[in-house]
């Protein structure tokens, strides 16, 4: 359980990283993005999603004539990492709190100065939390674009600025060596999270098998000596060391076959309800950790046998006369 819960605390905060766009890298160069060569990176290891980004010619509408909206045009793949359940007819699509705050919900239509558009949808977008701003307070359409300023890219689960030389395949050819090209994260200000790997590989619940084998160990080991005398009297009655063993693993196994099958329950209860995304890799590395630690309560309750002889019986009877 301890290791669990280090699990999905670790778990936790790469998924928050990840929905906060901490993951994402962005590509800018005007006019230069091969936007079919962006979506293609997507087929790159390491790489989840990926699409291009054009902004257009700010929209004006017509119940608030002094304020210009901006407009994006964005590829499916983008779409997909900001969430918009893309509706395949014309339309624009906002932010939920923008929307909120104009009173406009799906299927209302603006009037506006490019004419009348219909609000396919909305889409979360948390302008606090350190991301890129801009989608926040615009209109946003989904095109086939066929150039574009900018290629967004998540890298997932590996995380960082190792794949910005991949991201500029998605430069035009004929740009490569002309355009300004600038690679930034999309929300430079997350951190905690971006290297969930390092965190699992390093967390403190990994030395938890030690722990168990070395528990189990010392408490099967000391409820050995509290039975040496009965295990001196049984040899002085003829018992051998053997059937010593024998008896003992017979009784540890029984007690331990009920914590071990208990404790599976437990966890594959636990893993269920907390990470069920992980079971599968989990649930047999904590399997084998209760076998290990059955192991080591067979072990504990055996050695303490090898020390065990005939003298100890006469020495306790000669300490109570």
């Amino acid at each position: 359980m301890f290791d669990l819960l280090s699990v999905l605390l670790i778990s936790s905060k790469a998924e928050e990283f990840r929905a906060s766009g901490g993951a994402i890298r962005v590509l800018a160069a005007p006019k230069s993005v091969d936007p079919a060569a962006c979506e293609r990176l997507a087929a790159t290891d390491g790489v989840a999603r990926s699409g291009a980004v054009e902004e257009r010619d700010p929209v004006t509408v017509d119940a608030m004539p002094g304020l210009k909206v901006p407009r994006y045009s964005l590829s499916a793949g983008v779409a997909a990492l900001l969430g918009i359940d893309v509706i395949d007819r014309p339309g624009f699509y906002l932010a939920s709190d923008l929307a909120a705050k104009w009173g406009l919900q799906s299927g209302s239509v603006v009037a506006t100065d490019a004419g009348r558009i219909e609000l396919l949808g909305t889409f979360d977008y948390d302008e606090t939390d350190g991301r890129d701003p801009r989608f926040a307070n615009a209109f946003i359409d989904i095109a086939a674009l066929t150039s574009a300023s900018e290629c967004w890219a998540e890298i997932w689960p590996t995380a960082g600025s190792n794949y910005d030389g991949i991201l500029q395949a998605a430069v035009s050819s004929d740009a490569v060596l002309t355009a300004d090209i600038q690679v930034f994260a999309f929300n430079p200000g997350v951190r905690v999270g971006a290297d969930g790997y390092r965190e699992f590989k390093d967390r403190p619940s990994r030395y938890v098998l030690v722990a168990v084998m070395t528990i189990t160990f010392v408490v099967a080991a000391a409820g050995s000596l509290r039975r040496r005398l009965e295990m001196s009297s049984n040899l002085h009655a003829g018992a051998t060391r053997f059937d010593l063993v024998m008896v003992t693993v017979l009784e540890v196994l029984i007690s331990l076959a009920v914590v071990a099958v208990s404790a599976t329950a437990i966890v594959a209860w636990s893993l269920r309800m907390l990470l069920p995304s992980a079971a599968g890799q989990l649930f047999p590395a904590y399997v084998s950790i209760i076998l290990l630690g059955m192991l080591g309560g067979l072990l504990g309750a055996v050695a303490p046998i090898a020390f065990q002889s005939e003298e100890q019986l006469f020495r306790t009877f000669k300490r109570r006369a």
